[in-house]
């Protein structure tokens, strides 16, 4: 963007239709603060500083964002009380350079605003002989949004904007709204006391209106074709709705470089997920803060991956991970649970009901189904049974077993945390081991088998004796047993 330009971010609002301790600005919308999504279109236009108006109810902005964004230079103007967006843009004239000839003013609460219709401004405002810029949209629905009213004599040029709560509103026909984006020139100060003075404050609302400028100064209506809507985010219907419409962007983005969606629409996706080419993303897929996917992976369906890194090639169906490392041509699920620390190496397949936290699963190696490894490292080509647990806790502390390669533990069997199995080591079935195995040997943890001669007809005369003597013991009436 050519000049000295500030972009002047009003984030004063109350934020009282989102019924929120919070202001509205730091709610996420796919991962991402609305904010940040405001100052990201804002930065990529390049302007010498940015200044965020903010109010009372929004003072927490300060604590989360610093004195820079992306490197460039962030101050902050404090509107209190709230008196409306004119009164708002006042109070960001203390903190611009005395060096800055425009101002690219945007509502805070605008998160579907693309960089790309911010570019070009004041080529439009340099070559018009327009003192200001006034960025315009088309809604079939325009209820509720101020709108604008062009000027008779010069068509290009904006009249006038009615609000909601003006005369005549509800009998305007047009579809042309207000954004709330605007290119100022520096004279916008002195064009807005000029506004103030000929219509004053709102009687209603108590504010003085922004758009009112446009009554005192030449401003052209510039109309951006296809602007998304909510264009700002008043309550949590629109943020859903704004949410929706970035879901759809990114998931674009990602079939345009190459990534299948089966049934997009059920997949959620935050901005910072990086997907490799050839992907398939199949139906009811969740996919968060940060997350890479290789290339030619399938997420089949319903995995939930939590800033985890899976490899090439993998199948993943019904996968719940959470910090967690995934190699390449891994087969994973369903209703596999990866918790933090987890990394599963080269070809190592995880099976039904696995749960996994801080092991580390050696290239090859199998974990077919209904296992807990907590706190393990394991060599190469192991094969872990069913129903096998690592008992990683003894209720003071985390203890790690080591395996080393081509383990192979039989079915129903408990490994004492602490404990190390050598190079293919083989530990029998319903093992407890809660020694060392070392390499080569065979770990057997249970007692000796005992059969006992005639012991269930006993036994069956023994119980049958105990059920008769039940109804003695509830006489009286009493019906406790059955409540």
């Amino acid at each position: 963007m050519a000049g000295k330009v500030a972009a002047v971010v009003l984030a004063a609002g109350r934020s009282t239709r989102f019924n929120s301790k919070r202001s509205k600005l730091l709610h996420t919308l796919c991962g991402k603060p609305m904010l940040d999504w405001v100052l990201d279109a804002a930065a990529e236009q390049q302007p010498a500083q940015i200044v965020v108006v903010y109010g009372e109810n929004s003072a927490a902005l300060l604590e989360t964002y610093g004195g820079k964004w992306r490197g460039i230079p962030v101050a902050w103007a404090l509107q209190d009380p709230p008196l409306g967006t004119g009164h708002a843009l006042e109070q960001a004239f203390p903190a611009l350079s005395d060096d800055i000839t425009h101002l690219l003013v945007l509502p805070g609460d605008a998160p579907l605003i693309r960089a790309s219709e911010l570019a070009g401004l004041v080529e439009l405002l340099e070559h018009g002989g327009f003192d200001h810029v006034m960025c315009t949209a088309l809604t079939p629905q325009p209820d509720g949004l101020g709108r604008v009213v062009r000027a008779p004599e010069r068509p290009e040029a904006v009249g006038q904007v009615v609000e909601r709560n003006e005369k005549g509103y509800a009998h305007l026909d047009t579809q042309e709204i207000n954004t709330g984006i605007y290119l100022f020139s520096r004279k916008i100060l002195d064009d807005l006391q000029r506004a103030n003075e000929a219509f004053g404050m709102d009687e209603g609302k108590g504010e003085y209106y922004l758009p009112r400028v446009c009554g005192v100064a030449p401003t052209l209506a510039h109309c951006i074709a296809g602007l998304d809507f909510p264009v700002g985010v008043d309550d949590r219907s629109a943020l859903a709705e704004a949410e929706a419409v970035l879901l759809r962007r990114i998931r674009k983005a990602w079939m345009e470089r190459g990534a299948t969606f089966r049934l997009p629409e059920t997949t959620y996706i935050e901005h910072d997920v990086e997907l490799a080419r050839d992907v398939e993303v199949g139906p009811h897929n969740v996919l968060l803060n940060s997350t890479r996917i290789g290339e030619g992976t399938v997420l089949v369906q319903g995995c939930l991956l939590d800033n985890c890194a899976v490899g090439a090639n993998c199948e993943l169906r019904q996968v719940r991970g959470l910090d967690a490392v995934v190699g390449d041509n891994v087969q994973a699920g369903p209703y596999v649970n990866l918790r933090p620390g987890t990394v599963l190496h080269d070809n190592v397949k995880v099976g039904n009901f696995v749960e996994t936290k801080n092991a580390d699963v050696g290239a090859g190696s199998k974990l077919p189904h209904l296992q807990y490894i907590g706190d393990a490292t394991m060599g190469e080509g192991c094969n872990i049974g069913a129903g096998t647990i690592f008992c990683n806790y003894d209720g003071f502390s985390k203890l790690h077993t080591t395996l080393g390669n081509g383990v192979f533990v039989g079915s129903n069997s408990s490994l004492q945390g602490g404990i190390e199995i050598g190079d293919e080591g083989y530990v029998a079935m319903a093992s407890a081991i809660t020694r060392d195995i070392p390499a080569g040997a065979l770990g057997i943890g249970r007692a000796r088998q005992e059969n006992k001669d005639g012991y269930v007809e006993k036994l069956k005369d023994r119980l049958k004796k105990r059920k008769d003597r039940q109804p003695e013991q509830n006489a009286g009436g009493s019906d406790e047993h059955h409540r």
